[in-house]
């Protein structure tokens, strides 16, 4: 299949943003094995698990060539809402403590 100009720039675009979620989420896995424990390491863990489900759902962009935009966009949306609802929550958390 062949991938217009206009598309070749988005996917370039792309993946640089997964480029990037894969420098942050090696850095903080390098960051986790540090700080073993306590608030810190709570906190690493969140960060990780965010970054991992926006990863995956810039990556399900990548399903619109074998099925199609609307389920690759509503996959990507959903990732999306996942990773802000495990943020809000994993955030609600540290206030209650």
């Amino acid at each position: 299949m062949l991938i217009p100009m206009y598309m070749s720039d988005l996917v370039l675009s792309l993946c640089l943003m997964l480029a990037i979620y894969l420098i942050i989420i090696i850095v903080f896995s390098f960051a986790r094995r540090k700080y073993k424990g306590g608030l810190i390491a709570t906190v690493i863990n969140l960060v990780i698990c965010t970054v991992g489900f926006l990863f995956v759902a810039d990556l399900s962009l990548f399903l619109s060539y074998q099925y199609g935009i609307k389920l690759a966009f509503t996959v990507h949306v959903i990732f999306k809402i996942i990773a802000m609802v495990f943020l809000s929550v994993g955030g609600m958390k540290f206030f209650v403590k």
